[in-house]
């Protein structure tokens, strides 16, 4: 027929150049939406669809793109239908029409799993916006991947390929987006003669967000494949930049490391983990909570990886540096966030050796997460590595200035914590006083509630470094008294010597042998007087012997007369 391509539709649906908005079939977009809804509707139509299929999936979805856009106001009836004789009639909207199209297409080409999978995901919700249209594209296609055959998939590839650099913005988000999901598959990421990898980082590059988004997507798929691992790993370096982002950009950019390490086969993987823990750390405690969550969760992946090549000391002490984000973040009311915490705080004490609070974290609800963070400080503290315990403190009194309300509390909780299972009386007065400084700085915190932690915590670190131990008898006391001998204190943080310090250690040595020179003499002459003979009378007679060498003085200094 005459304006129809050779499928049977009008242009309008073919998904290929401009969408005609003159012409014998320029008509509303909810009429054309009206009429594929009742052809769709038909039980003559199974057939048809199917051989279009997936074709005309592309096409529905480029329309239900352009019906969004037009901000029909959400009550207006355009379509109704029985869906069970006698029954009320169901009605639609455009955009619920569209979407009824895309449905009865999936439907009638017998891919009910994929509806299934829609409806369990919220796709439909998501492809109602324009703003979260890709997204919903991106959730639809993993339907599809997991329930179509390799050879639609195949079709579906070969399909949106050619429109992958259209000239038409919606088009290349859902060929773009198809692209990258259709790569998750293992049969699609094998085929040959595509330049997968070229594409992608094309896109990561480009300026517009959602196209980075749909890049790093593709980079996540690929990365799943053992065959693109090697090649992913030269785009570490670009992708770290992508963690300071906006969230859905930089959730994909965390999920794109993640797969590479994950599932990475060399030893080299260690190194790839320490390369990006620095950006990675901060993501933790990311004020985003969709962030935080995809970062946490990743890095418990990552570590599950890591932990197989058997990391070696440099790589233990970034893995340390994990700890205290991962002991405040876990602190948090939302229950996602304890979950993903207590799941990367299981593989991180699988990798130091910390078995006795695997099945702890492992077990980790809302409920009961402050008692597990209670439990962790005892452990710390009882593993008597005080070197590592002041380090860990150190690095919660950067969190003392977080913007964050909550962050700053959750480490006033840990020092609290921490400090509660120190004997701070054996703690050196200058550790103890860096502990109070640094607490200190929060006495007057604009929150009410975190200036109540730092009270009853500076309270208690008082209570114990600057209590006396109770003597056990009066002879101790006695002792204690009359001996006063000093016990030595524990130092918790590393004495950093400021420039100069050794120049003045050498001055202060000078004087200190300049102010002793005088006594060293005296005890030299001493010691000469008392090894000289004492002998009298002009014949020298000895007047004792006492032993010692005769003396070399010349005659009328050698004696007395």
């Amino acid at each position: 027929m005459e304006g129809r391509d050779r499928l049977g539709f009008p242009p309008r649906l073919s998904c290929e150049g401009s969408w005609p908005r003159t012409g014998p079939f320029c008509v509303p977009p909810h009429q054309v939406t009206c009429a594929l809804c009742e052809m769709l509707s038909g039980p003559l139509c199974q057939e048809a669809v199917q051989e279009l299929y997936p074709r005309l999936l592309v096409a529905v979805l480029c329309h239900l793109y352009w019906v969004i856009e037009q901000n029909v106001p959400q009550k207006m009836v355009v379509y109704s239908k029985e869906e069970i004789p006698g029954s009320k009639s169901k009605t639609f909207d455009p955009t619920s029409c569209a979407l009824e199209v895309v449905k009865l297409v999936l439907l009638a080409a017998a891919y009910d799993g994929v509806v299934v999978y829609a409806n369990k995901h919220h796709c439909w919700d998501l492809l109602s916006s324009p703003k979260s249209y890709y997204i919903g594209i991106m959730d639809l296609a993993s339907g599809i991947v997991k329930n179509c055959e390799p050879s639609i998939l195949h079709r579906i590839l070969n399909h949106v390929r050619n429109l992958l650099y259209n000239v038409n913005i919606r088009q290349r988000i859902l060929a773009r987006t198809f692209y990258v999901q259709l790569l998750w598959h293992r049969s699609v990421a094998q085929t040959l003669g595509h330049d997968f990898l070229g594409n992608i980082i094309r896109w990561i590059k480009e300026p517009d967000l959602i196209m980075k988004e749909i890049g790093l997507r593709g980079i996540s798929n690929l990365a799943v494949h053992p065959m693109h691992t090697e090649a992913l790993k030269s785009l570490v370096p670009l992708l770290r930049g992508f963690l300071k982002n906006e969230a859905r950009v930089t959730v994909q950019a965390v999920k794109s490391l993640r797969n590479i390490i994950y599932h990475g086969q060399e030893e080299d993987t260690k190194v790839v983990f320490c390369s990006i823990s620095k950006q990675l750390r901060p993501l933790i405690n990311d004020e985003r909570d969709q962030v935080r969550i995809s970062a946490t969760s990743a890095l418990g992946h990552m570590l599950h990886r890591v932990d197989k090549f058997k990391p070696g000391s440099s790589v233990r002490r970034e893995i340390y540096t994990f700890l205290v984000p991962l002991l405040l973040s876990i602190q948090d009311d939302n229950a996602e966030v304890v979950k993903a915490c207590a799941g990367a705080l299981t593989e991180w004490t699988n990798v130091i050796g910390w078995s006795s609070l695997t099945q702890t974290f492992r077990h980790t609800t809302l409920s009961d997460h402050i008692q597990v963070l209670e439990e962790t400080c005892k452990h710390l503290v009882h593993t008597g590595k005080m070197q590592l315990v002041g380090e860990l403190l150190s690095q919660s009194f950067g969190f003392l200035k977080s913007s964050q309300s909550f962050l700053r509390a959750a480490a006033v909780t840990f020092i609290g914590l921490t400090a509660k299972r120190l004997n701070m009386n054996h703690i050196h007065e200058n550790d103890v006083q860096l502990i109070w400084d640094a607490l200190g700085s929060l006495k007057h915190d604009p929150v009410e509630t975190v200036q109540s932690l730092v009270s009853a915590v500076l309270k208690k670190v008082d209570a114990d470094a600057y209590s006396q131990p109770p003597c056990t008898s009066k002879l101790s006391r006695v002792s204690s008294i009359l001996l006063k001998v000093p016990k030595k204190k524990m130092h918790l943080f590393k004495v950093v010597k400021r420039e100069g310090d050794n120049e003045n250690n050498q001055k202060k040595k000078i004087w200190a042998w300049v102010q002793g020179l005088p006594n060293s003499l005296h005890e030299w002459y001493n010691r000469r007087v008392e090894s000289t003979p004492l002998v009298i009378g002009p014949g020298n007679r000895r007047l004792a012997d006492t032993g010692a060498p005769k003396s070399k003085s010349p005659p009328e200094e050698a004696g007395l007369v």
